[in-house]
């Protein structure tokens, strides 16, 4: 259902071009809060987007199960600047697109820093709760190549054993190796056992990662690929998210191999530009597994995100 009146199905280059100033005008410390990351899952959440008064709407649904309700998130800026005024202007105007279809405003992932900005909009006329399934792991990058410490002292360990047992290469991804990496995809996702909505995510995944392939040779998109008897056993993609950071929204490796998830880890982390210095290694879904990998690479910060609604229905 598109709420708004542009598709990200049917960009043209004048909407790029809009869209590019938007998600470049502020940092929003969010993995979701690029122009590749909502491209790239266009297709699965029906992604629209409208400017009104100046600040950059997103809404989506889920396409997948054939959502009726649809989300929004934190609207944008161009010039990295809030207007509290007309921000709640522009919000009650895109709540009013919501009402029209009896569908409730809702928003997601509105990074926790800037919360303070929606509350001075509308004092005591929202309310926000904590995500914690939505919050995001930013780490060292540093520390993830190297896992030095006592805390990663298993990590290292198995990052050790692969590089003394394994006769491996390290590459850029590059488009010879798109079919392997989906080979890759494939294997990785039937090798193991999945819940039913687990299942899902990694379908749906798969035609990210896909998509987000496409864009392999652009300066600000990041991969890195380990071969192994020359084929591709390993992979990670990312892309930047600020001056300081980059963002790895993809990453797999051939379970068959000890310590290859620590090897990719690091070498995609080795590759870097210099000046970046923080890798957001996105959100654990609320999945008990990936939760627990993930605060074992003792992750630097969190990027908090919440939820958002109004306490009231009324028109503008």
């Amino acid at each position: 259902m598109n709420i708004f009146d542009h598709c990200f199905e049917r960009l043209t280059d004048d909407d790029k071009t809009v869209l590019k100033e938007y998600f470049a005008g502020y940092d929003y410390r969010g993995s979701s809060y690029t122009l590749l990351a909502n491209y790239i899952w266009r297709n699965t959440y029906c992604l629209c987007w409208e400017v009104i008064d100046g600040y950059l709407f997103l809404a989506g649904a889920d396409c997948m199960i054939g959502d009726p309700n649809a989300v929004t998130c934190m609207p944008m800026t161009r010039d990295g600047k809030y207007d509290t005024k007309v921000l709640r202007g522009a919000m009650l105007k895109a709540k009013a697109r919501f009402d029209e279809r009896k569908i409730p405003f809702k928003m997601e992932t509105i990074p926790g820093h800037m919360v303070h900005i929606l509350e001075e909009a509308f004092p005591g006329e929202m309310e926000f709760t904590h995500e914690r399934n939505d919050d995001e792991y930013v780490y060292e990058k540093d520390k993830l190549i190297t896992l030095s410490g006592r805390a990663l002292h298993k990590k290292k360990n198995h990052l050790n054993y692969f590089q003394k047992t394994y006769d491996f290469e390290v590459k850029p991804i590059e488009e010879g190796m798109f079919g392997e990496i989906m080979d890759l995809v494939h294997h990785v996702r039937e090798a193991r056992e999945y819940g039913q909505d687990e299942a899902e995510t990694l379908m749906m995944e798969e035609d990210a990662i896909q998509e987000v392939l496409n864009f392999w040779d652009r300066p600000t998109v990041y991969g890195t690929a380990i071969l192994i008897d020359g084929k591709v056993e390993a992979f990670a993609l990312g892309e930047r998210l600020s001056s300081d950071t980059a963002v790895e929204h993809f990453e797999k490796a051939n379970d068959e191999y000890r310590g290859l998830y620590q090897a990719i880890c690091s070498e995609f982390c080795k590759a870097l530009p210099e000046e970046i210095k923080f890798v957001n290694r996105e959100e654990d879904m609320g999945l008990e597994n990936l939760r627990q990998a993930k605060e074992a690479l003792k992750p630097d910060h969190m990027d908090e995100k919440y939820s958002g609604c109004f306490l009231y229905t009324s028109d503008i």
